[in-house]
């Protein structure tokens, strides 16, 4: 998983929405991310651990310790 990915689903994890993540990571991360992009790399993020919700997402990730 790339550093952007990681980046986003901590930002999931602190409960930000798809926009406020676009945001935070132009800003503090000086990471060039929109939003389009944020939904497409969750998107194949949820297919490679079969999740079907981003909150079923959230809890694989959790029980892998990959946030």
């Amino acid at each position: 998983m790339e550093n952007r990915d990681l980046e986003i689903l901590k930002c999931l994890e602190r409960g930000l929405q798809i926009n406020e993540i676009a945001l935070y990571l132009q800003k503090e991360k000086a990471i060039k991310v929109s939003i389009s992009t944020i939904e497409k790399r969750l998107t194949a993020i949820r297919r490679q651990y079969g999740a079907k919700t981003l909150f079923q997402l959230g809890a694989i990730l959790k029980a892998k310790k990959l946030i």
